[in-house]
């Protein structure tokens, strides 16, 4: 009875260190190779020229930062030129930027992150719902975690006309991804997991024209947008069209962006110039204080045990100092754009493009690994199911090698009691 304890409890410290050993190397990044030496950026920009020449289709523009400072800058367009003022719809990467202007509010002590947002309310109400409404606060709406369930996803609208008033969009969006019900409604109890919700970000859009007693565009202009100089930012792409990239698909067709009700969740349009701006507030506070900043990259939701939320800015990966590289990117079809920052050290990528679905999030990926050495959210995400696929496989050699021990042991036992008979 000893013998066999003493079996399984050696099979599973092997297996557990086995597991150890891969949950490690692969959060750590052990096996993978940043593109370029570290600290080396020109090296870095090089490799990244040249794998975005490889696979680019339409146009984008991409930007290092070294401590704070534009280091360089490659454009490429198959149309009309791009440089670092053209204008790009950046999609999910203005939820960002939108709560700015909520934290703005925070600040102000006109709004609480803690507060159920019922209490800022008069337009428009969560529909009632098997869990408790009172939980959805401000917090839970910026981290992704107060149990909406909408599922979107926007696809715009083709005209002005057809833009959908915001309550009847909280209600109903008429352009929801197909498959998801589009509605803002809590699905999930409030605070027990992430579940990403561009209608958490419609709901915000509300509540900050509750608050300020404004138009969400107007409020963003004046609290967010001229302090921070960002002069070629906004709402309204017809403001643009006079700088507006043009917006190829996969196949290098041009097609048009559509119009929004969803401003604060996709509605964004932007420069990789007014993006520096952006990026350097995270680094020289003085839109929001540095305690709103730190607060805003503070986990508040996790995935898979990993922290990958703060309050409206996503953590990407360690940046080895206690802290995390920062940012959110946006993606939309044959639309992509990333904006991060390591807060440490200032360094940071900014890259919009159009006419890929991912190449500017696969440029930052490749970033963060070259600058922190850490694989981000996006390249855990790839490499989890393998890990598990390696340590499950492992585990069944580490028990059949053992099992085959103990079987040689035995034959080997009986041998010599034959031999001594």
């Amino acid at each position: 009875m000893m013998n066999f304890v003493k079996w399984v409890s050696v099979v599973l410290g092997v297996m557990s260190l086995w597991v150890l050993l891969n949950v490690v190397s692969t959060t750590q990044g052990w096996f993978k190779e940043p593109i370029a030496p570290t600290n080396d950026n020109a090296s870095f920009m090089a490799e990244a020229v040249k794998s975005i020449k490889t696979e680019a289709k339409g146009n984008g523009i991409f930007v290092l930062i070294n401590e704070g400072k534009v280091f360089d800058e490659f454009s490429y367009s198959k149309g009309e030129t791009v440089t670092t003022d053209t204008v790009f719809g950046v999609a999910s990467l203005g939820k960002w930027v939108a709560a700015y202007g909520v934290m703005k509010l925070v600040e102000q002590g006109k709004l609480d992150l803690d507060t159920p947002v019922a209490n800022y309310l008069t337009r428009w109400q969560l529909p009632p719902s098997q869990f408790d409404n009172e939980q959805v606060t401000i917090r839970r709406l910026l981290s992704h975690t107060a149990g909406i369930t909408d599922g979107l996803g926007h696809n715009g609208f083709l005209s002005a006309e057809q833009v959908q008033p915001l309550e009847q969009h909280l209600s109903q969006a008429l352009d929801a991804d197909e498959g998801v019900n589009g509605q803002v409604l809590v699905g999930i109890e409030p605070g027990t997991q992430f579940k990403y919700s561009g209608g958490s970000y419609n709901l915000l859009q509300l509540i900050v024209e509750e608050v300020s007693s404004m138009s969400f565009s107007a409020y963003m202009h004046r609290e967010v947008f001229e302090p921070l100089n960002m002069k070629n930012t906004g709402y309204d792409k017809a403001h643009f069209d006079h700088n507006l990239a043009q917006y190829f698909d996969d196949k290098g067709t041009l097609r048009q962006y559509p119009y929004y009700t969803s401003l604060a969740a996709t509605g964004l349009y932007t420069s990789a110039n007014d993006l520096v701006k952006f990026l350097n507030h995270n680094i020289r506070p003085n839109l929001l204080s540095a305690s709103t900043l730190k607060q805003m990259r503070t986990p508040n939701a996790t995935s898979m045990g990993i922290d990958i939320w703060g309050l409206g800015v996503m953590l990407f990966a360690s940046n080895n100092t206690d802290d995390f590289i920062i940012g959110h990117g946006g993606q939309s079809p044959s639309l992509n754009a990333t904006l991060r920052v390591n807060p440490n050290t200032g360094n940071g990528i900014i890259m919009l493009s159009t006419g890929n679905r991912s190449l500017a999030a696969d440029t930052a990926t490749k970033w963060t690994l070259w600058e922190t050495g850490n694989p981000d959210i996006y390249m855990l995400k790839n490499m989890i199911p393998k890990m598990f696929k390696t340590t499950a496989i492992g585990c069944l050699v580490i028990l059949f090698l053992s099992l085959l021990y103990i079987l040689m042991a035995r034959r080997k036992a009986k041998k010599l009691a034959t031999r001594k008979h």
